[in-house]
């Protein structure tokens, strides 16, 4: 009977649950028992939003393309500092530079020298996320690279829905050993599954238009999941 079960309850998980491995390389007991998937999630607002864009300028020399971006950047950087922003969280240091050529009647073109330089912000207070925006639109910027939202409390979040997860995992253990008839005799193996995107899930808020951009942040999902294999009585 009990070898009965097992196979029963293998078959029907494995065809219900989708895994990151299948079910032939999945080390299994001897003794009866039960593989199950526990799925856990936490949703809550993230606190910190991180704003990627760059600075470019053409011009016939370095010093005036370097001029004309250095001008912008510090408009920038002034608009952050006025929200509050600490210099740690103002990342401003990577530039570049390249002659800018043109394809015309198969000839090649020299347009000038472009400079570019990339500024990335770290907001730790989200209630300044529109004001900062604003502040950027007034300083010449027109283009944000997808906005990255996080949590500054990460860990303990992942920890919290890997929690749900395991309790999920239990609760579908014991209601299918109750309906059976049989009872849990331990854990043999608890495994997180692999994740793919959607490990944790968070949402790449605003737009690449500034003018565009959802600028109040919505819950995030973080979610975790496991296979927990149980041994049956």
């Amino acid at each position: 009977m009990k070898n009965y079960i097992r196979l029963l309850l293998l078959i029907s998980f494995c065809s219900m649950f989708s895994s990151s491995l299948v079910a032939s390389e999945l080390p299994l007991p001897e003794q009866a028992h039960i593989v199950v998937n526990g799925y856990g999630s936490v949703e809550q607002v993230p606190d910190i939003i991180k704003l990627r864009f760059e600075v470019n300028a053409t011009a016939d020399s370095f010093a005036a393309a370097k001029n004309t971006v250095d001008t912008t950047v510090a408009k920038a950087i002034n608009a952050a500092t006025q929200q509050g922003i600490h210099a740690d969280d103002i990342n401003a240091s990577k530039i570049s530079a390249a002659p800018q050529y043109d394809w015309e009647d198969r000839l090649r073109i020299y347009r000038g020298e472009r400079v570019n330089r990339q500024i990335e912000i770290k907001l730790t207070d989200v209630s300044r996320y529109n004001a900062l925006v604003e502040g950027l639109l007034a300083a010449g910027i027109s283009r944000l690279q997808p906005v990255q939202m996080d949590f500054s409390q990460r860990q303990q979040l992942q920890q919290l829905a890997l929690t749900h997860a395991l309790d999920d995992a239990k609760l579908q253990a014991e209601t299918i050993a109750k309906h059976l008839g049989t009872k849990l005799d331990g854990v043999f193996q608890i495994a997180p599954q692999q994740r793919g995107m959607g490990g944790h899930r968070l949402a790449m808020a605003a737009d690449t238009s500034l003018k565009q951009a959802e600028l109040k942040p919505s819950k995030q999902i973080l979610e975790q999941r496991v296979r927990v294999v149980y041994l049956l009585k």
